[in-house]
């Protein structure tokens, strides 16, 4: 698989936000027209990379990862590599694993935490994500909302639903931010979330 990086840091958004992770950044995006489209800058470089087997990967990711025992896939898009023979093999090895994807495919099975930043249409990932014994469709949802952006109306059950202010780069948009808090304030079944590993300094 190609690979753009791995990193020992905080998750910095959403339910999980504060616990340590081992960060693996997969190369490549098939989301990226959606975005663009949305009027989504993504502050991501998932172009570069290098190419790593299975064992070369799970290797670095042991020795990076000490005690922390938990995995973030990323990318860019990671469903664009991940498998479930991936996921597969990082279980076995004792690590418990989130996904953040934007529901353009499927994800593999034997994830523990699964987080969708929509960027299809809500019929589309209804497709992707059939509804799970728990009652859920997927554990975590993210829209990303500019000032002026509407509540979502997703179709998807989620264990946790998020609007994220759109950042300008490394910095907080602050009229975005105040704009999410009157949406929660005014709709309390959703959180705000920022990204604090911005503010923390971390990658």
């Amino acid at each position: 698989m190609r690979v753009t990086e791995v990193f020992l840091s905080l998750q910095g958004e959403g339910a999980r936000a504060g616990e340590a992770s081992v960060f693996v950044r997969l190369s490549g995006c098939t989301a990226q027209y959606a975005c663009a489209t949305a009027g989504i800058v993504c502050d991501t470089e998932f172009e570069s990379g290098r190419d790593l087997t299975l064992d070369a990967l799970l290797a670095e990711v042991r020795a990076l990862a000490g005690p922390v025992r938990w995995i973030v896939w990323t990318g860019g898009e990671p469903t664009d590599q991940l498998t479930a023979e991936i996921v597969t093999a990082f279980r076995a090895a004792g690590f418990s694993q989130q996904i953040e994807t934007s529901g353009v495919r499927p994800v593999p099975a034997g994830l523990d935490w699964i987080t969708v930043s929509p960027k299809v249409a809500e019929h589309i990932l209804a497709r992707h994500f059939p509804l799970r014994e728990d009652g859920f469709h997927v554990d975590e949802l993210k829209y990303v909302r500019h000032a002026g952006q509407a509540i979502p109306e997703p179709r998807l059950l989620a264990r946790v639903r998020n609007l994220s202010p759109h950042a300008d780069g490394d910095h907080l948009n602050r009229e975005n931010v105040r704009h999410c808090i009157a949406l929660v304030l005014a709709h309390p079944a959703w959180r705000l979330s920022v990204q604090q590993h911005k503010t923390w300094n971390v990658r």
